[in-house]
């Protein structure tokens, strides 16, 4: 999985969550706090200390029309540069932003809005835990993998969802538990002998 870098305006998303869940070598995260927030969320904090020097805040020291946002493209342009082919997540509900996704789009720069934490594709397989979840995070990354691109065997798609949807989280049993599962669901069909895989037309429904 590619560098996935994640921009949150404090000032706009208040309470983010799931930020424990980023214990990803991969991850690095930039929270901007405004001006006039002297406070921060206990849970916020204590997470962002679990992630050492992947992440950092970076205040606003003045106030003004669109302070924050300036300040949070600045370094989403320094971060392009120190990350090429990243992927930029702006977790923010603010439409100032899209104008300027569109423009990254046209300059090949991979990024989103997000209006929450949990919205982040990633970090929801990253937090899935029932294999119920599992399995869900695992059909929903099928689901988006382009349809010539998918992992042709058994052995492929192990690694494939532990690797790009699971981050490396589950053991094999786990990731044993969540093939069956797809296969179960009819996600997918295995050979005869159990190797090669088949998706459903329903998959690109």
């Amino acid at each position: 999985m590619k560098t996935q870098i994640i921009l949150v305006d404090l000032e706009n998303v208040q309470q983010p969550d799931l930020l424990p869940a980023l214990k990803m070598d991969n991850v690095q995260v930039r929270v901007f706090v405004g001006p006039q927030q002297p406070k921060l969320p206990i849970g916020l904090v204590v997470a962002m200390q679990e992630l050492g020097e992947r992440a950092r805040y970076i205040q606003v020291s003045k106030a003004g029309p669109n302070a924050l946002d300036m300040h949070l493209v600045f370094y989403l342009g320094e971060l392009s540069q120190q990350f090429p082919g990243a992927y930029f997540h702006i977790v923010s509900k603010d439409s100032d932003y899209d104008p300027l996704l569109t423009h990254l789009k046209g300059r090949g720069i991979h990024s989103a809005k997000r209006p929450d934490l949990a919205s982040i594709p990633f970090l929801k397989s990253a937090s899935a835990v029932t294999p119920a979840e599992q399995i869900s995070a695992a059909a929903d990354w099928l689901k988006k993998h382009p349809k010539n691109n998918r992992p042709c065997t058994v052995k492929t798609l192990k690694s494939s969802l532990n690797h790009s949807v699971f981050a490396n989280q589950l053991d094999d049993s786990q990731i044993e538990t969540v093939v069956n599962g797809l296969i179960g669901r009819a996600y997918v069909s295995v050979s005869e002998d159990k190797e090669k895989l088949r998706y459903p037309e329903s998959l690109d429904a």
